[in-house]
């Protein structure tokens, strides 16, 4: 339901699709993904947005603030994958937003979340419960001071499609 982004998606999302979404910090990554989430939510999809990175209140005050308040649209702040993966079965959405990768961990694998570890732990269960379920996933990764995906080159390879925003900071 967002004109330019199905576009860039070739038609809009599929199920089954994991979409990772990359930019710098302020871009608008998480707004653009709440509206998303939103529209997908209107149409009578359920869909889980996932924030590790802002508080419920801060998600809903943003969601209030773009108008994008939907009675399927279900928020979980939560950096846990084992909780998140729960909330997955229990909910079984249609589509799933994860408001970062670098902000999931899981007690099982060693290392801090965002670590090259954790990040292919989270894609793989991701991809694996998109896959198996038809769910749309989309996974929202930052970019590093060179430009760069942060975290492993090897997410790139395992999602379906990597959308990179770029900006220019000296003009509009």
């Amino acid at each position: 339901g967002v004109g330019e982004f199905d576009r860039v998606l070739g038609g809009g999302l599929v199920p089954g699709a994991v979409v990772l979404v990359a930019g710098e910090p302020g871009i608008g990554k998480s707004t653009l993904l709440l509206d998303v989430a939103a529209r997908a939510a209107r149409t009578g999809r359920r869909v889980l947005y996932v924030s590790g990175e802002e508080s419920a209140a801060q998600v809903r005050l943003r969601a209030e603030r773009i108008e994008a308040m939907a009675q399927h649209l279900h928020l979980a702040a939560e950096t846990d994958l084992g909780t998140i993966l729960g909330q997955i079965e229990l909910l079984e959405p249609h589509l799933v937003v994860v408001d970062s990768v670098q902000t999931i961990g899981s007690a099982e694998i060693d290392g801090s979340a965002g670590n090259v570890a954790q990040v292919r732990e989270l894609a793989a269960a991701l991809i694996a419960v998109a896959k198996a379920h038809d769910i749309c996933v989309l996974l929202v990764g930052h970019v590093t001071k060179d430009g760069s995906i942060a975290g492993p080159r090897v997410l790139e390879h395992l999602v379906d499609v990597v959308v990179a925003f770029e900006g220019e900071r000296h003009s509009r």
